[in-house]
Order: structure tokens, then C-alpha cells, then sequence
């Protein structure tokens, strides 16, 4: 009886230790792309204020709609695999310190050097003539339109 008493308790043990690894690996720092977590390397103080400077003086921050939030996320090459470096929310006017993007933007972080505080969309475009502006949205172009009408000036600065 005792043989099995400890048995039972070794058991318990085991799957409550498991439990437990299973639950502290299931929490991180990075974001996750495709179910798979992503390590994120922050953006120098200097970068993260040329991005904030520069987004803030741009045009099109205060056509964004107020319920359709634009995700700009940079990211950097090393060794020759992508780095995700960090991400902003811009709202109307504003940064957004929490929501979903309706629409997400990729940049190259090479490119925060160039910022000088008004050319975001120069850069913008440059970036995606270059290939280096990914795009993403989970709506369709007909939906899109629609979302952001308000915005439709702006199409070519944003490459959308």
C-alpha cells in the first residue's frame, strides 16, 4: 500500500512540475507570428524618436480613421534572417499604447536614419520601390477602400 502511495505521489508531482513548464514557456516578451514566438529588439532611444518626431509631423496621421488604427513595425536583417525590431499603433493623431491594427506596415529599420522629422512618406516610398515595405491586412482591397477613404490622398505616400 505504501508502494503505491509513493508512486501516486511521484506521478502527481511529475505532472504538476510539467504543468508548470508548460505555463512559464507559454508566457514571453516577443510577439508571436504564425503561433511561434518572436523575440523583438527594442529600437534605440535616438531611433524611437525620429520615428515618433517624424510619423507625428506627417499628413496622414490625422486622416487615419479613429477605429482603424495603422500598425508600423520595423525590422532588421542579421545573418541573413529577419530581425523584428519594435512596432508602433498610430491612431488619429496620436500613438496608440494599446488595439489591433486593421492594417500593418514593415520597414526596414535601416531606414529611421534618413528620417529627418517631415519626410515619412518620401521614405515610405523609397523603402517600397526598394522592396523594403511589406503590407499586410486581413480585408480585402473593396473593404479597405472603405475603412480608409479618408486617406485616399495619401495612397501613393503609403503604397496602398
Amino acid at each position: 500500500m505504501k508502494k503505491k502511495k509513493k508512486i501516486v505521489i511521484s506521478l502527481v508531482t511529475v505532472i504538476i512540475v510539467l504543468v508548470i513548464i508548460l505555463v512559464l514557456n507559454s508566457f514571453s516578451t516577443g510577439k508571436t507570428i504564425d503561433g511561434q514566438s518572436v523575440e523583438t529588439i527594442p529600437l534605440s532611444q535616438e531611433e524611437r524618436q525620429k520615428v515618433v518626431q517624424t510619423v507625428l509631423s506627417s499628413d496622414f496621421i490625422k486622416d487615419i480613421p479613429e477605429k482603424d488604427p495603422i500598425g508600423l513595425f520595423f525590422f532588421s536583417f542579421e545573418n541573413n534572417q529577419r530581425v523584428w525590431r519594435d512596432g508602433f499603433l498610430i491612431g488619429k493623431n496620436k500613438f496608440l499604447t494599446q488595439g489591433t491594427p486593421t492594417v500593418s506596415l514593415t520597414l526596414n529599420s535601416k531606414y529611421i536614419s534618413e528620417f529627418d522629422g517631415t519626410n515619412l512618406c518620401e521614405i515610405i516610398q523609397k523603402a517600397n520601390k526598394n522592396k523594403d515595405l511589406g503590407f499586410e491586412s486581413e480585408y480585402g482591397k473593396a473593404r479597405l477602400l472603405i475603412k480608409y477613404s479618408s486617406m485616399l490622398k495619401h495612397r501613393d505616400c503609403l503604397g496602398f
